[in-house]
């Protein structure tokens, strides 16, 4: 079966003339984005790192930002790849604190809506 994400590339130092280089030599990327770095749908491109990490060997003052977005929930990451070496950021979900004041305008508020109406 396989697992799906929706990828996004763009250049942080460099030209953006390179996606197009990319997709060119990475089946992969071809399928991942456009020549823009923005994908039109979801697909597998296991070896993304790898191939980036490649790629920006030939490009060593370029960073590469590669965004993911896995068909699973809360799977959304970063990758940043510059010569041949990257860090990958995870992202997460934060909720905000509690607020009993927020809660108490809530219920007011409700209770000011039923007595209108």
């Amino acid at each position: 079966m396989g697992y799906y994400t929706q990828y996004e590339l763009s250049i942080q130092q460099g030209s953006d003339d390179l996606i197009k280089e990319l997709r060119a030599e990475c089946e992969g990327a071809n399928y991942a984005f456009d020549d823009d770095g923005v994908s039109q749908d979801v697909c597998k491109w296991y070896d993304h790192e790898k191939d980036l990490k490649a790629f920006s060997i030939k490009h060593p003052q370029v960073l590469f930002k590669l965004e993911g977005v896995g068909e699973e929930s809360g799977d959304n990451w970063q990758l940043y790849v510059q010569d041949g070496l990257c860090q990958r950021c995870v992202g997460r979900i934060v909720f905000d604190e509690f607020d009993h004041a927020k809660l108490l305008a809530d219920i007011r508020e409700s209770k000011i809506d039923k007595i209108v109406k």
